[in-house]
């Protein structure tokens, strides 16, 4: 067994414990954080989900820190910049669930389309409306992807098959244009797109970019996807172009609060109104939460936690 010290503190595949059997493993997936500290002061390896935002405190807390490994792809609850600071090495697992992404992304760019959610609220009110219910063919719009990394591109893939036409924009990266996607800039996807959907990491640029004044640049009523961060969008100013019809409709996998108990009054009232929106579909965080991408992240995790070892 190899002297290495890791944690893992959130519950993850077997098939990572497996793959990390030479190392010194504790797996402790129903610790809480109050019992968290002792078991830091030997951990070499941290392996988090998103149990808890492991910054600055809990990084200090671990002398021996040489890893934070994230199931999962996004790392906004990391301080990777401290991180960095203490010389700890930071790695995530984009590739494990950018398929599981994608597909739900399409599933619910489909509902939005044909009304699935709107008509199944109406039959369980006894209302059997076929025209009020008129959807809209993908083959014949344009959809824009905001974020082209793991789960961008491998949308845009996904998307080829309908025929629609695909503008991507993405602030660092460039050079992926192809016969499938047209690489584009923001204003240019702003002018030209029927859907719009999100797929960048939260960081200072990507914070409250879906604003007022980015809805009312967009040319045309559009729809709005948000399988990214809750915090890329600004709800009121979603909640205002739903009422203003320049949103035809939207679908969220998250909120900029997920902890519902914690909601304020006007965080409520928002969530009402969203969850009562026929023209709205919720989902609970899941884009990338599938059985098979829980393997998968669990695979790919592994291999990168042991090259890095």
């Amino acid at each position: 067994m190899k002297t290495t010290n890791i944690i893992i503190i959130d519950h993850v595949h077997p098939i990572l414990l497996d793959e990390l059997r030479d190392y010194d493993v504790r797996y402790l997936p129903d610790i809480q954080p109050s019992a968290l500290s002792p078991e830091l002061i030997t951990a070499e390896v941290v392996v988090v989900r998103s149990k808890l935002r492991f910054i600055k405190e809990w990084i200090d807390k671990a002398p021996k820190l040489k890893m934070i490994a994230r199931l999962g792809s996004g790392m906004d609850n990391i301080d990777m910049a401290y991180a960095k600071e203490k010389g700890v090495t930071c790695i995530n697992a984009p590739e494990g669930n950018r398929n599981a992404v994608a597909e739900q992304t399409v599933g619910m760019m489909l509902s939005l389309l044909s009304n699935t959610f709107k008509g199944s609220s109406e039959i369980g009110k006894g209302i059997w409306d076929r025209k009020g219910n008129e959807g809209l063919e993908l083959q014949n719009l344009t959809v824009g992807i905001i974020g082209f990394g793991n789960v961008g591109s491998t949308l845009a893939s996904r998307l080829s098959s309908f025929g629609c036409k695909i503008l991507a924009y993405d602030r660092f990266i460039s050079g992926y244009g192809n016969g499938i996607v047209h690489e584009c800039t923001l204003e240019y996807l702003q002018k030209n797109c029927d859907i719009i959907t999100l797929h960048t990491p939260l960081n200072k640029f990507s914070k409250n970019m879906v604003n007022s004044e980015f809805i009312e640049e967009v040319e045309k009523p559009f729809f709005l996807l948000n399988l990214s961060r809750g915090e890329v969008v600004v709800i009121k100013d979603l909640i205002k172009g739903l009422q203003s019809k320049k949103i035809l409709g939207a679908a969220l996998d998250v909120l900029p609060n997920e902890q519902l108990d914690s909601y304020s009054k006007m965080e409520r009232k928002q969530l009402v109104y969203l969850s009562d929106n026929k023209r709205v579909i919720l989902s609970p965080h899941i884009g990338g939460l599938t059985k098979d991408s829980f393997k998968k992240l669990a695979e790919v995790l592994a291999i990168k936690i042991k090259k890095e070892l």
